[in-house]
């Protein structure tokens, strides 16, 4: 069922009241009085959508999740110039969303998170195949997500230095090596 502009403004308020909460302090830490309070919104309006703040967590980041760009088109032999153009966009999807990702991925440096994100990179960006994936293969994939989640993050904190065409460039020349004809 589809839920009308009200609820999705009530909700869009929980989650920028938690996200305000979360620059301050760690999910543990934040009741949901507290967010409540922040958002202007009565408990039992909070419980009519939700259980606990880490509900409300895990929405928020499904949204996020869900709307990562993916590739335009995925051919069979992408080019270097087809996974540049895809990273940018996502890469771009980071930067708008600058204060969410620093939270979720900075702030927070969820284990949980990072690993659906990398999941949810993967499903859109991994090259289908005829066949399931190697161990090999997926273990390439990993390692080159992860190291790019870690030069991600430092990208985030230093206020974006390059382009997002440009990071997607150092991304794909750092990449080359541990997946490249893997992609």
């Amino acid at each position: 069922m589809e839920e009308n502009r009200r609820v999705r403004m009530t909700k869009r308020l929980l989650q920028d009241a938690l996200l305000e909460l979360l620059e301050e302090k760690s999910l543990e830490k934040i009741t949901v009085t507290q967010v409540c309070s922040k958002a202007d919104v009565n408990r039992s309006t909070f419980y009519a959508y939700y259980q606990d703040v880490g509900e409300l967590l895990s929405e928020l980041e499904d949204g996020v999740l869900e709307k990562i760009p993916g590739a335009q088109k995925v051919p069979v032999a992408r080019t270097d110039s087809e996974f540049i153009d895809t990273l940018e966009r996502f890469f771009d999807y980071v930067k708008e969303n600058r204060r969410l990702f620093t939270i979720l991925l900075i702030r927070r440096d969820s284990g949980n998170f990072n690993h659906r994100l990398l999941d949810a990179v993967m499903e859109k960006h991994l090259k289908p195949t005829q066949q399931e994936p190697t161990r090999l293969d997926r273990y390439a994939y990993v390692y080159c997500i992860n190291g790019v989640m870690g030069i991600l993050k430092e990208w985030l904190q230093e206020g974006f230095p390059f382009s997002s065409r440009e990071f997607g460039q150092i991304v794909l020349r750092m990449s080359a090596g541990a997946v490249a004809e893997r992609m």
